[in-house]
Protein backbone atom coordinates (compact mmCIF):
# COMPACT_ATOMS: atom_id res chain seq x y z
CA UNK A 1 0.00 0.00 0.00
CA UNK A 2 1.11 3.22 -0.86
CA UNK A 3 1.79 5.86 2.12
CA UNK A 4 -0.33 9.37 1.58
CA UNK A 5 1.81 11.81 -0.03
CA UNK A 6 2.81 9.10 -2.80
CA UNK A 7 -1.20 8.41 -3.32
CA UNK A 8 -1.78 12.29 -3.31
CA UNK A 9 0.74 12.39 -5.95
CA UNK A 10 -0.53 9.79 -8.17
CA UNK A 11 -3.89 11.05 -7.86
CA UNK A 12 -2.56 14.70 -8.41
CA UNK A 13 -1.15 13.47 -11.55
CA UNK A 14 -3.91 11.74 -12.56
CA UNK A 15 -6.05 15.04 -12.48
CA UNK A 16 -3.36 16.52 -14.65
CA UNK A 17 -3.27 14.11 -17.23
CA UNK A 18 -7.22 13.93 -17.21
CA UNK A 19 -6.97 17.66 -17.68
CA UNK A 20 -4.12 17.91 -20.09
CA UNK A 21 -3.53 14.85 -21.90
CA UNK A 22 0.09 15.00 -23.79
CA UNK A 23 -1.02 14.60 -26.95
CA UNK A 24 -3.55 17.38 -26.55
CA UNK A 25 -0.43 20.29 -25.56
CA UNK A 26 -0.52 23.75 -27.11
CA UNK A 27 2.93 24.66 -28.03
CA UNK A 28 2.47 27.46 -25.57
CA UNK A 29 1.25 25.06 -22.87
CA UNK A 30 4.58 22.98 -23.48
CA UNK A 31 6.54 26.53 -23.28
CA UNK A 32 5.13 27.72 -20.21
CA UNK A 33 5.78 24.05 -18.47
CA UNK A 34 9.06 23.86 -19.42
CA UNK A 35 9.66 27.92 -18.00
CA UNK A 36 8.40 26.88 -15.16
CA UNK A 37 10.92 24.04 -14.01
CA UNK A 38 13.52 25.78 -15.94
CA UNK A 39 12.99 28.89 -13.80
CA UNK A 40 12.38 26.67 -10.28
CA UNK A 41 15.52 24.37 -10.72
CA UNK A 42 17.50 27.29 -11.41
CA UNK A 43 15.87 29.40 -8.40
CA UNK A 44 17.23 26.45 -5.87
CA UNK A 45 21.19 28.00 -6.47
CA UNK A 46 19.97 31.53 -7.23
CA UNK A 47 17.35 33.76 -5.20
CA UNK A 48 17.93 36.55 -7.12
CA UNK A 49 16.03 35.37 -9.90
CA UNK A 50 11.68 36.82 -9.75
CA UNK A 51 9.24 34.66 -11.38
CA UNK A 52 7.59 37.44 -13.16
CA UNK A 53 10.44 38.81 -15.29
CA UNK A 54 12.25 35.31 -15.75
CA UNK A 55 9.17 34.22 -17.30
CA UNK A 56 8.62 37.24 -19.24
CA UNK A 57 12.57 37.26 -20.49
CA UNK A 58 12.20 33.55 -21.44
CA UNK A 59 9.57 34.18 -23.41
CA UNK A 60 11.69 36.76 -25.17
CA UNK A 61 9.02 39.98 -24.00
CA UNK A 62 11.28 42.78 -22.81
CA UNK A 63 12.02 43.18 -19.33
CA UNK A 64 13.93 45.71 -17.06
CA UNK A 65 17.42 43.62 -17.12
CA UNK A 66 18.93 43.49 -13.59
CA UNK A 67 20.84 40.08 -13.46
CA UNK A 68 21.67 39.16 -16.84
CA UNK A 69 23.55 36.51 -16.91
CA UNK A 70 21.39 34.77 -14.06
CA UNK A 71 18.82 35.14 -17.42
CA UNK A 72 21.28 34.29 -19.89
CA UNK A 73 21.87 30.96 -17.38
CA UNK A 74 18.10 30.17 -16.83
CA UNK A 75 17.77 30.33 -20.35
CA UNK A 76 20.79 28.11 -21.75
CA UNK A 77 18.87 25.62 -18.79
CA UNK A 78 15.49 25.80 -20.85
CA UNK A 79 17.03 25.49 -24.08
CA UNK A 80 18.92 21.85 -23.17
CA UNK A 81 15.78 20.64 -21.46
CA UNK A 82 13.57 21.79 -24.26
CA UNK A 83 15.40 19.58 -26.65
CA UNK A 84 15.62 16.92 -24.69
CA UNK A 85 11.89 16.92 -24.37
CA UNK A 86 11.74 16.82 -27.84
CA UNK A 87 13.05 13.42 -28.09
CA UNK A 88 11.93 12.09 -24.57
CA UNK A 89 9.96 9.17 -25.88
CA UNK A 90 13.74 8.00 -27.26
CA UNK A 91 15.64 9.43 -24.32
CA UNK A 92 18.05 6.69 -23.12
CA UNK A 93 20.75 7.66 -20.29
CA UNK A 94 24.36 7.04 -20.73
CA UNK A 95 27.63 8.81 -20.11
CA UNK A 96 27.38 10.40 -23.33
CA UNK A 97 23.96 11.94 -23.22
CA UNK A 98 25.00 12.95 -19.36
CA UNK A 99 28.38 14.77 -20.43
CA UNK A 100 26.38 16.33 -23.43
CA UNK A 101 24.01 17.61 -21.27
CA UNK A 102 26.96 19.26 -19.44
CA UNK A 103 28.62 20.16 -22.47
CA UNK A 104 25.66 22.67 -23.86
CA UNK A 105 25.11 23.75 -20.34
CA UNK A 106 28.72 24.71 -19.69
CA UNK A 107 30.19 25.83 -22.10
CA UNK A 108 30.37 29.69 -21.72
CA UNK A 109 32.65 30.89 -18.89
CA UNK A 110 29.75 33.11 -17.56
CA UNK A 111 27.60 29.61 -16.62
CA UNK A 112 30.48 28.71 -14.70
CA UNK A 113 30.04 29.70 -10.41
CA UNK A 114 33.82 28.69 -9.66
CA UNK A 115 36.69 28.96 -11.78
CA UNK A 116 36.15 28.45 -15.29
CA UNK A 117 37.95 25.39 -17.07
CA UNK A 118 37.29 25.01 -20.58
CA UNK A 119 38.63 21.95 -20.45
CA UNK A 120 36.53 19.76 -18.35
CA UNK A 121 33.50 20.82 -20.19
CA UNK A 122 31.34 17.64 -20.91
CA UNK A 123 34.48 16.06 -18.78
CA UNK A 124 34.16 14.35 -15.33
CA UNK A 125 36.12 17.09 -12.96
CA UNK A 126 40.06 15.85 -12.69
CA UNK A 127 39.97 17.98 -9.16
CA UNK A 128 38.56 16.85 -5.31
CA UNK A 129 35.46 18.73 -4.58
CA UNK A 130 34.11 19.97 -1.45
CA UNK A 131 30.36 20.82 -1.22
CA UNK A 132 29.96 24.14 1.18
CA UNK A 133 27.52 24.14 3.30
CA UNK A 134 28.43 26.15 6.06
CA UNK A 135 27.24 27.89 8.40
CA UNK A 136 24.39 25.58 8.54
CA UNK A 137 26.05 21.96 7.84
CA UNK A 138 29.29 20.39 7.75
CA UNK A 139 30.83 20.79 4.19
CA UNK A 140 30.88 17.52 1.67
CA UNK A 141 33.49 16.12 0.03
CA UNK A 142 32.30 14.09 -3.01
CA UNK A 143 33.37 10.96 -4.23
CA UNK A 144 37.32 11.24 -5.37
CA UNK A 145 37.60 12.41 -8.91
CA UNK A 146 40.08 9.43 -9.73
CA UNK A 147 37.65 6.83 -9.82
CA UNK A 148 35.27 8.90 -11.58
CA UNK A 149 35.03 6.99 -14.99
CA UNK A 150 34.53 3.82 -13.13
CA UNK A 151 32.25 5.73 -10.67
CA UNK A 152 29.89 6.75 -13.30
CA UNK A 153 29.86 3.90 -15.84
CA UNK A 154 29.03 1.56 -12.62
CA UNK A 155 26.30 4.07 -11.82
CA UNK A 156 24.39 4.54 -15.01
CA UNK A 157 23.74 1.18 -14.74
CA UNK A 158 21.89 1.20 -11.42
CA UNK A 159 20.16 4.75 -12.60
CA UNK A 160 18.80 2.92 -15.73
CA UNK A 161 17.68 -0.46 -14.21
CA UNK A 162 15.37 2.04 -11.55
CA UNK A 163 14.22 4.17 -14.69
CA UNK A 164 12.95 1.08 -16.80
CA UNK A 165 11.09 -0.46 -14.22
CA UNK A 166 9.40 2.51 -12.45
CA UNK A 167 5.66 1.13 -11.43
CA UNK A 168 3.71 4.43 -9.48
CA UNK A 169 1.62 1.64 -8.03
CA UNK A 170 4.49 0.88 -5.36
CA UNK A 171 6.88 2.63 -3.28
CA UNK A 172 10.08 0.68 -4.14
CA UNK A 173 9.61 1.64 -8.06
CA UNK A 174 7.40 4.91 -7.82
CA UNK A 175 8.98 7.64 -9.81
CA UNK A 176 10.01 9.63 -7.16
CA UNK A 177 11.11 7.36 -5.29
CA UNK A 178 13.78 6.48 -8.56
CA UNK A 179 13.96 10.44 -9.26
CA UNK A 180 15.42 10.97 -5.44
CA UNK A 181 17.67 7.66 -5.69
CA UNK A 182 19.16 9.36 -8.97
CA UNK A 183 18.89 12.63 -7.57
CA UNK A 184 20.87 12.36 -4.02
CA UNK A 185 23.47 9.49 -5.76
CA UNK A 186 24.45 11.66 -8.62
CA UNK A 187 24.36 15.23 -6.99
CA UNK A 188 25.09 14.26 -3.02
CA UNK A 189 27.68 11.29 -3.60
CA UNK A 190 29.71 11.44 -6.68
CA UNK A 191 29.16 15.07 -8.09
CA UNK A 192 30.67 14.03 -10.92
CA UNK A 193 31.56 17.62 -12.73
CA UNK A 194 33.82 20.59 -11.65
CA UNK A 195 30.21 23.13 -11.78
CA UNK A 196 27.32 22.81 -13.21
CA UNK A 197 26.03 19.16 -11.10
CA UNK A 198 22.96 20.30 -10.05
CA UNK A 199 21.81 21.76 -13.39
CA UNK A 200 22.54 18.56 -14.96
CA UNK A 201 20.89 16.55 -12.71
CA UNK A 202 17.25 18.31 -12.90
CA UNK A 203 17.61 18.46 -16.30
CA UNK A 204 17.75 14.84 -16.81
CA UNK A 205 14.87 14.75 -13.82
CA UNK A 206 12.77 16.49 -16.11
CA UNK A 207 13.28 14.11 -19.07
CA UNK A 208 12.69 10.99 -16.70
CA UNK A 209 9.47 12.37 -15.80
CA UNK A 210 8.46 13.53 -18.92
CA UNK A 211 9.31 9.98 -20.32
CA UNK A 212 6.73 8.43 -17.82
CA UNK A 213 3.88 10.77 -18.52
CA UNK A 214 4.61 13.11 -15.91
CA UNK A 215 5.17 16.67 -16.80
CA UNK A 216 8.56 18.36 -15.81
CA UNK A 217 7.51 19.49 -12.19
CA UNK A 218 9.31 20.94 -9.27
CA UNK A 219 8.39 22.31 -6.12
CA UNK A 220 7.89 25.79 -6.09
CA UNK A 221 10.64 27.19 -4.69
CA UNK A 222 9.74 31.41 -4.21
CA UNK A 223 11.83 32.32 -0.84
CA UNK A 224 15.17 31.65 0.85
CA UNK A 225 13.62 29.27 3.54
CA UNK A 226 12.33 26.85 0.47
CA UNK A 227 15.64 26.83 -0.73
CA UNK A 228 16.64 25.95 2.69
CA UNK A 229 14.23 23.47 3.11
CA UNK A 230 15.75 21.72 0.14
CA UNK A 231 19.73 21.43 1.71
CA UNK A 232 18.08 20.53 4.63
CA UNK A 233 16.10 17.48 2.81
CA UNK A 234 19.16 16.53 0.91
CA UNK A 235 21.75 16.74 4.45
CA UNK A 236 19.10 14.96 6.54
CA UNK A 237 19.18 12.11 3.87
CA UNK A 238 22.36 12.14 3.86
CA UNK A 239 22.81 11.61 7.59
CA UNK A 240 20.06 9.02 7.85
CA UNK A 241 21.58 7.17 4.97
CA UNK A 242 17.82 7.26 2.55
CA UNK A 243 16.15 8.64 0.46
CA UNK A 244 13.13 8.91 2.21
CA UNK A 245 12.91 12.24 3.40
CA UNK A 246 13.27 13.59 -0.68
CA UNK A 247 10.72 11.48 -1.92
CA UNK A 248 8.46 13.06 0.42
CA UNK A 249 9.74 16.22 -0.10
CA UNK A 250 9.37 16.16 -3.79
CA UNK A 251 5.46 14.12 -2.87
CA UNK A 252 4.61 16.95 -1.45
CA UNK A 253 6.24 20.21 -3.66
CA UNK A 254 4.96 18.33 -6.93
CA UNK A 255 1.77 17.76 -6.22
CA UNK A 256 1.77 21.14 -5.41
CA UNK A 257 2.57 22.24 -8.57
CA UNK A 258 0.41 19.83 -9.92
CA UNK A 259 -2.32 20.93 -8.40
CA UNK A 260 -1.58 25.04 -9.34
CA UNK A 261 -1.69 23.59 -12.72
CA UNK A 262 -4.73 22.19 -12.85
CA UNK A 263 -6.89 24.52 -10.90
CA UNK A 264 -5.85 27.31 -13.13
CA UNK A 265 -8.58 28.85 -15.12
Amino acid sequence: MLPDYLQNFNEALQKFQDKFPKGKWSVDFKESIINDYSFYSSRIEDEKLLYGDTIKFLNNEFIRVGKLTSLLNISNHKDVLKSLLEKFEDFQLTEEIVKGIHRDLMSSDLAWEVEFKPELIGEYRNIPTVGSREPFFENKEYAPHYNLEIIMASHINLFTARFENIDNSKQATHLLTAISFFHNTFLNSIHPFADGNGRVCRIIMGAIMMKHNCPPIFPLITEPEHQIEYITTIVNCELQKNNELLVRYFAKGMTESLLKRVNEL
